[in-house]
């Protein structure tokens, strides 16, 4: 079988225009039932497999959504990135998926890599680096940038979470169970950090209550399990975990948390005068449900996040006419279950 290079040399041979050969690679439907059956029969007749990028790049929209994340390895990122995936694809775009992992240069060059393939609009979720928020604030004049889980102030777009009334609940509910909740903060990687402490001091306020806000470190880093378990260990053999009850700022401190007491004796299923405390999380990753008691949390609807991104960015490129807010936040839902 003729092996075939290049999108000319394919629609040379199957009689058609390079035009007409590249619309039916990105949709069949677009062409007229005789250009797809004298294509398709060429199909069979030689080898080829275009370069739908290249393709692309020829024209001023890629097709393409930039999806920028710390890492695919927090459970919680890789929901709202297929649900990004998934609602660009109903559109007839595919996404573009880079990680920074808290670099500096890797988050600069993501961003370059990004504007060179022409991607018709940004999905970024921050990962604490101020040292891109300037190239941030030019590119989101250029086209469409919408931030998700987290914002840089001045950010034009965003879809998030709504902490305060997330963090609210998870308090309320704590209160409410005849608990003095104490708050486990988590590393100062994003704005989320500052907002759910805040939203937690402002309930307790509220409530007549005296908050009790845990004293971790100051601390950028990504691997919050770890983080939280040396925090947690620090904390209990200082006798300074205070509280009947902990709301860390989300699952993955509260994973640290958990095994650091329970390596402390602190959480045991045989004895039954062990420490009687409570935890809770935020963001119901996969996992919390499996943990040992299984945690209470709060659910983002990542769905939606996912959702809401794909379809402010339709709407600023024109491919839909629905308005849309500039700044969206999305309500949670309670999920109870064993470790309160």
């Amino acid at each position: 079988m003729k092996k075939v290079n290049t999108m000319e040399e394919f629609a040379a041979l199957a009689g058609v225009s390079r035009p007409t050969a590249s619309k039916y690679f990105e949709k069949k439907d677009a062409v007229s039932p005789r250009s797809r059956m004298k294509i398709e029969a060429m199909l069979k007749e030689v080898d080829y497999r275009p370069n739908l990028l290249a393709s692309r790049l020829m024209r001023k929209d890629s097709k393409i959504i930039g999806v920028l994340i710390p890492s695919l390895g927090d459970p919680f990122y890789a929901s709202i990135v297929r649900s990004i995936a998934m609602n660009a694809l109903v559109y007839g775009y595919s996404v573009m998926i880079e990680c920074s992992y808290g670099d500096p240069a890797l988050e600069s060059k993501a961003i370059e890599n990004f504007l060179s393939v022409k991607v018709a609009g940004i999905c970024y979720a921050p990962s604490g680096i101020r040292q891109v928020e300037k190239k941030l604030h030019r590119i989101q004049m250029e086209l469409p940038l919408v931030f998700i889980d987290a914002v840089f102030e001045g950010a034009n777009y965003s879809v998030r979470n709504n902490n305060r009334q997330t963090i609210g609940l998870i308090t309320d509910y704590m209160l409410g169970a005849g608990r003095h909740p104490a708050f486990f903060p988590m590393p100062n990687v994003n704005s989320n950090a500052k907002e759910r402490l805040d939203v937690y001091l402002d309930t307790m306020k509220a409530s007549d209550e005296s908050p009790i806000v845990l004293p971790v470190g100051q601390s950028l880093r990504w691997d919050f399990e770890e983080w939280a378990r040396e925090e947690a260990l620090r904390m209990i053999r200082s006798n300074q975990l205070d509280g009947d009850a902990i709301i860390c700022a989300n699952d993955r401190v509260a994973f640290g948390v958990i095994s650091a007491m329970f390596s402390e004796g602190l959480i045991t299923f045989k004895d039954q005068n062990a420490l009687s405390i409570s935890i809770s999380g935020h963001d119901n990753q996969p996992l919390s449900k499996f943990t040992c008691p299984p945690l209470t949390t709060v659910e983002q609807d990542v769905e939606n996040i996912g959702k809401c991104a794909i379809d402010m960015i339709m709407s600023l490129i024109g491919v839909i006419s629905d308005e849309i807010e500039n700044h969206i936040k999305l309500d949670g839902r309670l999920i109870i279950r064993e470790s309160a």
